[in-house]
This record gives structure tokens, C-alpha cells and sequence, in this order.
């Protein structure tokens, strides 16, 4: 067998790796320290064989991962034997060796973020102050749109960065994917007011299957957000959602837009989370936060590239 070039990020369980796979950490050491304010960001590879899991590379992130009290942690499973999982062992050493850390880049993105919050906080005291100037009622309802709109996005960010620090995951709520839909539109409303963005939301049988909705529409605010980051300045701000059944008791949502190129090196770096320093911050933490939230549900998150033109973010999430 040979190893799954589309292999996806899955959550696993630290209980269902075997007692000797565990390594000792020493006490106060930097990467369990590092996990315990960002995660663990660089997904382990490892291997199935009934319900065991085998590391091929990240023992070490997985004892620093025990050590800072995680329960389950993201990984990459490939279907390989011995042979295949040495053969990408190997790789993961050259690439490793080759490569900027990516737990201090994620780290370094997810500070950026944390200033952005800072920032919206600061422009939402701001507009504040223009509700309580006296302004013609057309301003005042400017203004609580632009309080809606930095607010939604401040809460957003601050979801992302709880999700990659690790920290507790909101109570599982579970509504019709049609209602977690409508409410992610609503939410976006004062911003379709401000910038002409429309949002079109389709369904193909999917609207009554029950999905977790915090989750969910977490996902589907942060996919829309990374889109609206594709698009050129000048395009129109047109975006699709449509939403499918997958599988028995699973959900696909895709977010789409018709009117920007997308470069095969964007599409590359979501898909392996190899972002370039200088890469946007908005598309970077989005495509890890998204991995993260559709691993939770057994899916993945995927960017690809329409023929003509614009792009298509796929969410999938196999087990609700």
C-alpha cells in the first residue's frame, strides 16, 4: 500500500495510541508548554490497525501533548504498511529539516490575530462615540452596522483563537444544518448592508440533517471570511453556499465564488498548511482552524480552484 496523498487531518483520541508509544517529556519542557497556549499545530502522521493508532512521526509532540493535558490531538492517517510508513518517516525528517518551524509560524499568526481583535475592539469603542455624537438617524444606522459587522468578526477571531490554543470547545447544540445556515446569513447581514456583499444559500437534501451547530457554523463564518480574502478588490461580491448530505448521516457545505483567480500556490498551501511568512493571515489560521473543525466530525476542509474563474471551499463533515 502507499501512502494517501489526500490524507485528512483527523481528531484521535491520546487513549487509542499504545502505552509504549508514550515518550517522557521533562518537566517544564518548552513544546508541552507551546501546546498548552497553541495546540498542537503540526498534525502527527500515523497509521490505523483496528482500532489502534501507530505514530509514523510526532512522539515526541504527542508526549508533549499528554504532558500538557490534552485528550485527543489532531493527526494525519495514511493506509501504509511497514514499508510505506518508513518511507514517510523519512520524508517528515528531510521535510522538517528543511522547513521553518511551523508551531512558532502558527504561533506568530495566531499573535497577529490576537492584535486584530485588539484593533476591532478599538474601532468598535470608536463607532461607539458616533452613536453618541448627534448624528441623522442614516448615520446612527451606519454606525450599529458597523458595530454588528466588527463585532461578528471579533467574536469569530476570538473562536479561532480558542480552538488553536486548545482551550474548551463551546457545548454541543444541535440544530437542522438549513437553521445553522440561515443564522450564519443573518450574522452577515449588516456587512451585506455596507458592501453590497450578497450570500445565496442552496440545498440539495441537506437542509434537515442535525449537525453541531456551534461548530458548524463556526466553520462555515470562517470559510466565507477566507473567501471574501480571494477576492480582488474590484470583483463583484457574489458567494454561494451550497449544501449537500454526505453519506448517511453527514453534511458537505461548499462556499463559492465565480469572480476572482485563485493561484495553484494558495490552493497548495491550504491544502498542506505550508503557508509562506509573508502569506495572508486571514487565509493561513482559516485553513487551520477549518482542519481542525471538520476533523472534529471525521471530514476535511479543501480549496480548490474553479475552471473559469473564482474558487470553491469545501467543509465536509462525514460522522454528525
Amino acid at each position: 500500500m502507499s501512502p494517501s496523498t489526500a490524507a485528512p487531518i483527523r481528531m484521535v483520541r491520546v487513549a487509542a495510541f499504545p502505552a509504549a508509544e508514550h515518550v517522557r517529556v521533562r518537566h517544564g519542557d518548552t513544546l508541552s508548554q507551546s501546546i498548552r497556549v497553541h495546540g498542537v499545530v503540526q498534525p502527527l502522521l500515523v497509521r490505523k490497525a483496528g482500532a489502534i493508532y501507530h505514530v509514523i512521526a510526532g512522539k515526541r509532540r504527542l508526549a508533549a501533548a499528554i504532558a500538557a493535558g490534552l485528550e485527543q490531538i489532531p493527526c494525519i492517517v495514511h493506509d501504509v504498511d511497514e514499508e510505506g510508513a518508513a518511507g514517510l518517516r523519512t520524508a517528515e525528517s528531510v521535510r522538517g529539516d528543511g522547513t521553518p518551524d511551523r508551531r512558532r509560524f502558527v504561533g506568530a499568526k495566531l499573535a497577529n490575530s490576537i492584535q486584530e481583535i485588539i484593533a476591532d475592539l478599538s474601532r468598535v469603542q470608536t463607532t461607539l462615540a458616533l452613536l453618541r455624537a448627534p448624528s441623522k438617524p442614516f448615520q446612527k444606522a451606519v454606525a450599529l452596522d458597523l458595530i454588528a459587522v466588527q463585532t461578528w468578526r471579533t467574536l469569530w477571531s476570538a473562536k479561532l483563537a480558542t480552538l488553536l490554543a486548545g482551550g474548551k470547545a463551546d457545548e454541543v447544540r444541535r440544530a437542522p444544518v438549513a437553521a445553522v445556515v440561515d443564522e450564519v446569513l443573518h450574522g452577515f447581514e449588516p456587512e451585506c448592508r455596507l458592501s453590497r456583499l450578497r450570500l445565496n444559500a442552496f440545498y440539495q437534501g441537506a437542509a434537515a440533517v442535525v449537525v453541531d451547530q456551534g461548530l458548524v457554523g463556526f466553520a462555515l463564518i470562517g470559510a466565507i471570511i477566507v473567501t471574501l480574502s480571494l477576492l480582488d478588490e474590484s470583483a463583484e461580491r457574489t458567494i454561494e453556499i451550497h449544501c449537500d448530505q454526505h453519506g448517511d448521516d453527514g453534511v458537505r457545505l461548499e462556499v463559492v465564488q465565480r469572480h476572482s483567480a485563485i493561484s495553484a500556490d494558495t490552493v497548495a498551501q491550504f491544502s498542506s498548511l505550508a503557508f509562506a511568512a509573508a502569506g495572508s493571515d486571514t487565509v493561513a489560521l482559516g485553513a487551520v482552524g477549518l482542519a481542525h473543525a471538520t476533523a472534529a466530525y471525521g471530514g476535511a476542509a479543501e480549496l480548490m480552484a474553479l475552471p473559469d474563474s473564482g474558487s470553491s471551499l469545501r467543509l465536509t463533515f462525514t460522522r454528525m
